[in-house]
């Protein structure tokens, strides 16, 4: 077993907070991250940068941090960059865990996987806290984790999300904590994520202090309409658009969205012409062939299938709507993305 952690050389001596902030042995905390197949570097080095900090503010470390894998074996993160591990999955004595962290990534496959699912399961029973970072959101909703709490994770893996496990309660935010839960969608939010956890576990002058050091970015939504550089949309679109989010599979009409809103379909036009630059049918159609295509690069589902899932009466509407937006056909698409593998 590799014994390597990411413990802090900086010693008492040289700290970069203006006072030590008081705290007892006895609240060290073991962090255990499980990093993913091809796991994004930044949201992991992000998230542990903040626990690592913590210790360099306080009268004596708070954190210990570890990782894990599959097998036991490094990890090749998104960058291309290998991290070398603590110990397998299977391994893990999670009595001994205090915080759980699953770590994905953009390119991480999203597969059932039995050893992290049992991980999850002994950690719930456990009661300790359980997060995840970018769409690591997955493996937690595979264990029925957002059933009724609301959970985070990255824009490309929402649809398969929602596909697979159809009770799963996935928001707008950019990250979430609740319930001894924690999710985020990317890199600043697994800071801000992180932050939020040690105020709940320390208080607010260990935040502080971290921030004061790190400097992060202000958080902000990531509801899909910020894809196109809107800082600030109205309620009632926002509305209308989780609504469409929620409903791929069998598509709303705009008078439902007149119904729920109390908008007319003209108010609803104005509103997306406005804010998202496009009209609501064109919008919903983007969010449903987006959906179509993640499934084509996730998931062996058929055409027809696909097609289905995302709404379309028959296999020739999809693929003629998904090459007017995309410019190659479903099949071709799929090709392609596996010639690239």
């Amino acid at each position: 077993m590799n014994n390597n952690r990411f413990s802090s050389p900086i010693k008492h001596s040289t700290r970069l907070a203006s006072k030590d902030i008081q705290v007892t042995d006895e609240k060290k905390k073991k962090a255990l991250f499980v990093l993913l197949e091809n796991f994004s570097m930044v949201s992991f080095t992000g998230a542990v940068d903040v626990l690592v900090t913590s210790n360099l503010i306080t009268t004596c470390p708070v954190f210990d941090v570890e990782t894990a894998s599959l097998d036991g074996e490094k990890v090749v993160s998104d960058l291309g960059i290998e991290v070398a591990v603590n110990e397998r999955v299977d391994a893990v004595n999670i009595k001994g865990v205090d915080i759980l962290v699953i770590c994905g990534g953009l390119r991480t496959p999203l597969r059932d996987s039995p050893p992290i699912h049992k991980l999850i399961t002994k950690a719930l029973e456990e009661e300790i806290w359980i997060g995840s970072l970018w769409n690591g959101t997955y493996f937690l909703a595979a264990a029925g984790m957002f059933d009724l709490a609301e959970c985070a994770t990255h824009p490309d893996s929402r649809d398969l999300i929602r596909e697979r496990y159809p009770n799963t309660r996935i928001g707008n935010a950019s990250y979430t904590i609740e319930n001894k839960s924690f999710t985020c969608v990317g890199p600043n939010s697994a800071i801000r994520v992180m932050q939020d956890l040690i105020e709940k576990l320390f208080g607010a002058d260990m935040k502080r202090g971290v921030n004061g050091i790190l400097n992060v970015d202000e958080n902000r939504s990531v509801n899909s309409a910020f894809s196109s550089g809107v800082n600030y949309i109205p309620k009632n679109l926002e509305i209308i658009i989780e609504l469409m989010e929620n409903n791929l599979e069998e598509p709303l009409d705009i008078t439902d969205f007149s119904d729920y809103t109390s908008l007319s379909r003209r108010q609803i036009e104005r509103l997306f012409s406005k804010y998202v630059n496009t009209s609501p049918s064109r919008y919903y159609l983007e969010l449903r062939l987006n959906k179509g295509r993640q499934l084509l690069r996730k998931t062996d589902y058929s055409i027809s299938e696909v097609a289905i899932a995302c709404g379309f009466t028959t296999q020739t509407h999809f693929s003629h709507s998904f090459k007017m937006v995309f410019g190659s056909s479903p099949t071709q698409f799929r090709q392609a993305g596996r010639d690239s593998a």
